[in-house]
């Protein structure tokens, strides 16, 4: 039972570090003056969607097995 909340205990750990790396993230970006400019971010979001589509395709790839 130990190993089980002390298990939930890390994960909202894992979750609040999360936060804390996106937000940091976040934050540089905002510093950088290229991403703030209108090409710098629909690259951004092309780069986001294409690494978010192929980590589905893996996930997907790998749950069907």
């Amino acid at each position: 039972m130990k190993s089980k909340s002390s298990l939930v205990c890390w994960e909202m750990v894992l979750i609040l570090a999360s936060v804390l790396v996106f937000r940091g993230t976040w934050l540089l970006l905002d510093r950088v003056e290229w991403m703030s400019r209108p090409v710098g971010l629909w690259t951004s979001i092309a780069v986001g969607v294409i690494v978010a589509a192929v980590a589905l395709a893996a996930v997907n790839r790998s749950s069907s097995k």
